[in-house]
């Protein structure tokens, strides 16, 4: 489901329609629209400098290159559906250059019917999905502030966090990612922290942490073997940074 796009490859065919339970991950970034449906429960979502709770009936639109995160604070019924902007041209084009505020709105009881028709199927209806796209995105237009962003800063704020989270698990740093994104490293640091967005070491251990986490799930492998794999360059770091995200250290995550 989560996925980064290098832009250079042009259009994707990449679509999503998924539901699932209790979403929980880091922050990522990749090239697509997306949006997210709460069905029941909450879920806090940070997209960029914003950080907001979804309650049940809301919605949340995530930006092609806006760095984001899912927290199920307690229990959620999530459907997210994922499309590249080519699939819809026309706001494609609308959208260019902009961003919403605040980013997430409530949607009609009628918009809720089909999305729950979608998603407990198995559609391959194209219309059907798109027209659901055009209907939400509609409803932004309608109930959210579209906000001009800086050009060369979003370019260069792109470039960086998709530079991040290609190369999170390398031993990488701002000076490294500055000379990806075209900027000094003092320039980069400003790109990143402003607006209350994270910072370099917020963004990249946030990925590390719950890529360790993913591992410490799914996989038998030695702990230690996890902190190296993804990023981390001592144990008494890793321990750190993931109790720090998660309350606990590696050994009782996996007890």
């Amino acid at each position: 489901m989560f996925y980064s796009i290098n832009p250079e490859r042009g259009i994707s065919d990449y679509y999503c329609c998924i539901r699932t339970d209790d979403i929980n991950h880091s922050f990522h970034v990749h090239s697509h629209f997306e949006f997210v449906f709460v069905l029941s429960g909450n879920l806090t979502v940070s997209v960029s400098e914003h950080i907001f709770t979804l309650e049940e009936n809301s919605v949340a639109f995530i930006m092609p290159y806006e760095i984001h995160s899912y927290h199920t604070n307690c229990k959620s019924d999530v459907f997210i559906i994922a499309c590249p902007p080519e699939y819809i041209p026309e706001y494609r084009q609308i959208l260019r250059g902009k961003v919403f505020e605040p980013g997430y709105t409530v949607f009609s009881n009628a918009q809720r019917i089909v999305i729950e028709e979608i998603a407990q199927s198995e559609y391959a209806d194209d219309f059907r999905k798109k027209a659901l796209i055009y209907c939400a995105l509609s409803d932004f237009l309608g109930h959210c502030c579209l906000k001009d962003v800086d050009v060369f800063e979003y370019d260069t704020y792109r470039k960086a966090i998709v530079y991040i989270s290609e190369h999170y698990t390398e031993n990488i740093n701002l000076k490294k990612t500055a000379f990806h994104a075209g900027v000094t490293p003092s320039h980069l640091s400003r790109v990143l922290n402003s607006d209350g967005k994270p910072g370099f070491s917020e963004i990249i251990n946030s990925m590390r942490a719950y890529a360790s986490k993913q591992k410490l799930e799914q996989t038998s492998l030695p702990i230690s073997q996890i902190a190296y794999e993804t990023g981390f360059g001592s144990i008494r770091n890793f321990n750190r940074i993931f109790k720090k995200f998660f309350g606990c250290n590696p050994c009782d995550m996996r007890r």
